[in-house]
C-alpha cells in the first residue's frame, strides 16, 4: 500500500533524557515511525514528501533553524517557546508560519501568553507526556527515585525514610546512539513508574509522573534559571508542590511515608491531548511502551560499559578525567549506598 505522506518523530542532539522522553509520548499517535526529524535542524529536513510530525517540544537553541522545511505537515502542540530565544525567533516568516498552522498549542501559561500578545493564535494544552500509558503489570517497589535535586535536599530525605534512595539526573552522554537513547529513556520511566514515591524540581519527571500515577513532589525550586524562565507556569498547578526551603523545614507537610495522591487536574489536559494527536494522525496506541520484565539496573550498567571506551576516545577536549568519571557517575544514577559499582 502506497501512502501520500510518512510519519516523523522528533529526535535531538541535546543532554537531556527529558527531550527523548517527549518523542517516547508521541510515539503512542503514530502508526509507525517513518523517519526520525532533528529538532534543531528542522528547517533543513527534507523527505520528498508530506511527514507528519507532531511538534511537542522545547524550540530551541538556534531560532534560526525555525520555521520547518515544507516537507513537515506540523501538528503544534506542547511547544515552549524559551525566553532565551524569543527576540530572535519571531521574524515575520515565522511568524506568519505560527499563524497559518496554529493556534498553537502551548505546554505552559508563559508562551500562550507571549504569543497571544503578539497575534498569534494560541492555547494552553500542557505537557504531551501526559498521555504517557503505565503499565500495569509493572509493580510498585520500595525505593525513592529523587530527580535532580540539590544535594542538601537529598540528605533530608534520606534522614527521614529507610527506603533506598535513588538520584537520577537529566543529563544522558552524548555518545550514546539515538536507539540507546530511547532505550534509557524506557528505562527511566519505568523507574518512575516502579517508585513509592519521586520527588524533582524538573518537568520531565513530574508530568510523566502524573501519567503513571506515580506519586510524585514537585519541589518549588530556589533555583533562580527555573523561576524565571516561565516553563512552569500552568503546570505546577497540576502537582503536589513544597517550596524547596519549606521541605527542609518544620513547614513540610509531604508525607514520605504515604504520599498522598496525585491532584486529577492533569486529566482534562490528557483528554484533550489524546483526542488533538490520533485525530491528526489516525492512531492511538492504547498500550503501553513500558516493558514489564527489564532489569534497569542491568540494562544501565550494559549500556554504559558498552559505551566506556567510546566515551573515552572522543572526549579528546577533556584535560583530565575527572569529569569523565563524573559523567559515568552522573548520567543515569548518582553514586550513592544504593547505587551499583559501575
Amino acid at each position: 500500500m502506497t501512502h501520500n505522506f510518512q510519519f516523523g518523530l522528533l529526535r535531538y542532539s541535546s543532554v537531556n533524557i527529558g527531550d527523548e522522553i517527549q518523542s517516547i509520548a508521541a510515539s503512542r499517535f503514530l502508526p509507525r515511525i517513518d523517519c526520525l526529524v532533528p529538532r534543531d535542524k528542522i528547517k533543513k529536513f527534507t523527505s520528498g514528501i508530506k511527514t507528519k510530525l507532531i511538534m511537542n517540544a522545547w524550540w530551541m537553541w538556534k531560532p534560526k533553524n525555525f520555521p520547518p522545511s515544507k516537507d513537515i505537515e506540523p501538528l503544534l502542540i506542547s511547544m515552549h517557546i524559551s525566553r532565551h530565544i524569543r527576540k530572535n525567533f519571531l521574524k515575520p516568516d515565522t511568524k506568519q508560519y505560527l499563524i497559518d498552522h496554529g493556534p498553537v498549542g502551548c505546554r505552559d501559561r508563559d508562551t500562550e501568553e507571549w504569543l497571544k500578545s503578539n497575534n498569534i493564535p494560541a492555547y494552553f494544552s500542557g505537557c504531551l507526556t501526559l498521555t504517557l500509558q503505565r503499565n500495569p503489570l509493572i509493580k510498585r517497589k520500595d525505593y525513592i527515585i529523587a530527580v535532580d535535586i540539590p544535594h542538601e535536599v537529598e540528605q533530608e530525605i534520606k534522614k527521614r525514610t529507610t527506603r533506598p534512595v535513588y538520584n537520577i539526573s537529566r543529563v544522558i552522554s552524548p555518545y550514546f546512539t539515538q536507539e540507546e537513547r530511547f532505550q534509557i529513556a524506557k528505562i527511566v520511566l519505568y523507574l518512575y513508574q516502579s517508585a513509592h514515591c519521586v520527588i524533582t524540581s524538573r518537568l520531565h519527571a513530574a508530568m510523566p509522573c502524573l501519567a503513571l500515577e506515580t506519586p510524585v513532589l514537585l519541589l518549588d525550586s530556589n533555583d533562580e534559571i527555573l523561576h524565571n524562565d516561565g516553563r512552569y507556569t500552568g503546570l505546577m498547578d497540576l502537582c503536589n508542590t513544597v517550596k524547596e526551603n519549606d521541605f527542609m523545614s518544620d513547614k513540610n507537610s509531604y508525607d514520605i511515608a504515604t504520599p498522598p495522591r496525585n491532584p486529577s487536574l492533569y486529566l482534562d489536559l490528557r483528554h484533550k491531548l489524546i483526542e488533538k494527536c490520533s485525530e491528526f494522525t489516525g492512531f492511538n496506541n492504547e498500550q503501553s511502551l513500558l516493558d514489564e520484565n527489564i532489569v534497569p539496573e542491568l540494562e544501565l550498567l550494559k549500556l554504559i560499559k558498552k559505551n566506556h571506551k567510546k566515551i573515552l576516545r572522543t572526549l579528546w577536549w577533556i584535560k583530565s578525567n575527572h569529569i569523565l568519571k563524573i559523567l559515568l557517575k552522573q548520567t543515569i544514577l548518582r553514586k550513592n549506598k544504593y547505587d551499583l559499582n559501575y
